[in-house]
Formats: C-alpha cells, sequence, structure tokens
C-alpha cells in the first residue's frame, strides 16, 4: 500500500528566528528613515473625486420602468466614471449629479440630468414599441452618456480675436467718399478763334467735394493779344464736377463751369459804343474735361481742357473805325496742382 510523502518541516531554532526578526526590523526602519530623505518611497497622487450620480424618478416611471431594474442598469453603465448614491437626497456640491426620469406618455421617456451650476442638459427617448424592461435598458445607457458628458471639463471661452483695423486700401476707397475741401492753384491758356487771340494767367479756386461730387468757386486773371491788341480777361465763376477713380493713383474729371468777366480791350477807339471806353463785361460757359494723378498723399496734378463759348460778346471799335467783338468759342486749357483737406 503506497504512502502519501508528506515533507518534513524544521522549525528554526531561537536563535535563529531572533536573527530573522532582528534584520527585519533594521530593514524596516531604514526604509523609514529613506522615505524622508526622498529615496524610493513617493506618495501616491491624490485620486480624482467620483461624481455621485442621485437618481430621482417620477411615480410613473418609477412604476412603469421599475426603479430598482433602473438603479441596477445604471450602476452597470456607468462602470468606474461615477458612483450612484442610494438616494435622491444629500448635500450640495459640484461634483453631485442629478438626473431625473419621467414618463410623460407611454411612448416617451423624458430625462434630465445636470452636475454642480452647469446647463441642465434634456433628452427625449421614444420607447413605442418596446417592452417597459428593454426601455429601461435604454434609459440607462442614455443617462449614463449623459452624465459622462457633463463630466467633461468645460472650456474657458474662446475670446473673440481682436478686431481687425480697414487696410490701407479700405482706407483708401472711403477717403472718395468722404466730405473734403479742396485747394487748387493752377495756369490757365485759352485761344479765341474769331479773334485770334491768345490768353494766360494764374488762377485759384476753392471748393467742397463729398461722395465724388464737388462744387467750387475761381477767380482767374488772362492777358494776351487780339485783333484790337492787347486784351485782358478778368473772372469770377462756379464750378460742379465728378471725379471717377480708375485706380488709387489716377482719376478723372467731368463737369461744368461758368463765368462773369470783366474784359478790357486796350488799344481801340470805343467800347459797347462809348467813345474813349475800354471795359466791358462778358460772361461764357463750358465743360471742365481732365486727368489727374496723385502726386503727394493728398495732392494731385492734373490737366483739364475747358471747351466752351462766350455768352455775352464785348464790343469794340478800332482806331480804324472798323468794328469788332470778342466772341465766339472758347477753348482753354487749365494745368492744376490740387491739395485736399
Amino acid at each position: 500500500m503506497a504512502h502519501a510523502w508528506t515533507p518534513s518541516i524544521r522549525r528554526p531554532t531561537w536563535p535563529a528566528a531572533a536573527i530573522v526578526l532582528a534584520i527585519g526590523l533594521s530593514g524596516a526602519s531604514a526604509g523609514a528613515q529613506a522615505a524622508p530623505n526622498g529615496g524610493g518611497v513617493t506618495p501616491a497622487a491624490a485620486a480624482p473625486r467620483l461624481v455621485e450620480v442621485r437618481l430621482a424618478m417620477s411615480g410613473v416611471a418609477s412604476q412603469k420602468l421599475v426603479e430598482p431594474r433602473v438603479r441596477r442598469l445604471l450602476e452597470i453603465e456607468l462602470e468606474d466614471n461615477a458612483i450612484l448614491a442610494p438616494g435622491a437626497s444629500g448635500p450640495l456640491g459640484d461634483h453631485v449629479a442629478y438626473v431625473w426620469i419621467d414618463l410623460p406618455t407611454p411612448s416617451s421617456v423624458l430625462m434630465e440630468v445636470r452636475i454642480g451650476e452647469r446647463p441642465v442638459s434634456r433628452r427625449e427617448l421614444q420607447i413605442a414599441g418596446l417592452t417597459f424592461d428593454v426601455a429601461a435598458r435604454f434609459v440607462a445607457i442614455a443617462a449614463s452618456e449623459m452624465v459622462r458628458e457633463q463630466m467633461r471639463p468645460v472650456r474657458p471661452p474662446r475670446k473673440p480675436p481682436p478686431p481687425k483695423g480697414p487696410s490701407p486700401a479700405e482706407l483708401e476707397r472711403a477717403a472718395r467718399d468722404a466730405p473734403a475741401i479742396f485747394y487748387t492753384g493752377s495756369g490757365s491758356f485759352a485761344v479765341l478763334p474769331a479773334q485770334a487771340a491768345f490768353l494766360a494767367g494764374p488762377s485759384l479756386s476753392l471748393g467742397y467735394r463729398n461722395r465724388r461730387a464737388s462744387e467750387g468757386v475761381f477767380g482767374r486773371l488772362l492777358a494776351g493779344t487780339a485783333d484790337g491788341g492787347p486784351l485782358r480777361w478778368l473772372e469770377v465763376g462756379l464750378t460742379g464736377d465728378y471725379r471717377l477713380w480708375l485706380d488709387p493713383g489716377w482719376r478723372l474729371t467731368a463737369g461744368v463751369a461758368a463765368a462773369l468777366s470783366s474784359v478790357r480791350v486796350t488799344d481801340v477807339r470805343a467800347v459797347d459804343g462809348i467813345a474813349g471806353e475800354r471795359d466791358t463785361w462778358s460772361a461764357r460757359a463750358g465743360l471742365v474735361l481732365g486727368a489727374e494723378v496723385r502726386v503727394l498723399p493728398a495732392g494731385w496734378l492734373g490737366l483739364s481742357l475747358e471747351p466752351g463759348a462766350i455768352l455775352r460778346p464785348a464790343r469794340y471799335m478800332d482806331h480804324a473805325g472798323a468794328d469788332g467783338a470778342v466772341e465766339g468759342a472758347w477753348l482753354g486749357a487749365t494745368l492744376t496742382l490740387q491739395l485736399e483737406r
């Protein structure tokens, strides 16, 4: 008959046990001394605080879905993310999730979840055609998802980017329609074909422009020669024009001008039938067509043509007794330098 073999255990004698105990105590004291000195023992990091889920159900929902069943399923779905409280009451806190389940109609379940001061999240499940057992599983899954969604850290709202200022091109386009006062100095030339007269002289103008349309007043002094001898033309007038930009450095001008003039015909016997008279008055009107180029940030150099006509002839009699008149067409040109403000 075979006998089972049992190993024998030899008990240590008391001197050996004392040696083992001494070694164990010395090792423990060495470990205790090494810990404060930053040795191999490090304190464990504090574990994050779990969220406590407090479930409450309306009477109808508790009866139809069976609250204990919903609690058991919800606890399974939460896993290690949160713990389910045994009741719906307790102290307030930021780590408390409140879950409310209602059954407003036999075919729908309404759920609300909130953690701390966050906005309440709501969800409605349609359970038409499902048994309440299956509906309870869907409710537990949906409630756990809503709790996890509320547990996510709230991102701070992004600061809106600082508003971008207008670009130089936008500022330039806005300046085209902005109100502005302009000052213009120019040199003018005029040809009167009927008298074979050529006149030249300076002019100044002051104007106001808004939305690319401008109005202004000008004064001009021209002098030259004609068939009747030396001729002087002094005028004051009004202008109105509109500017069309081709690009930021070029623009076209189209407008009208009218002027009241003082005319002096020097070497004649009579003017307007008055013997010895040299001066009379006249008027003219015409178009202003030109182009301008930017030469300064607020300065423009331009050339314009001024075709027109003399509205009131300035009649005279020369020394030979022949009658003449300053009349007919007016063909002018002006070189301008305009400053805007």
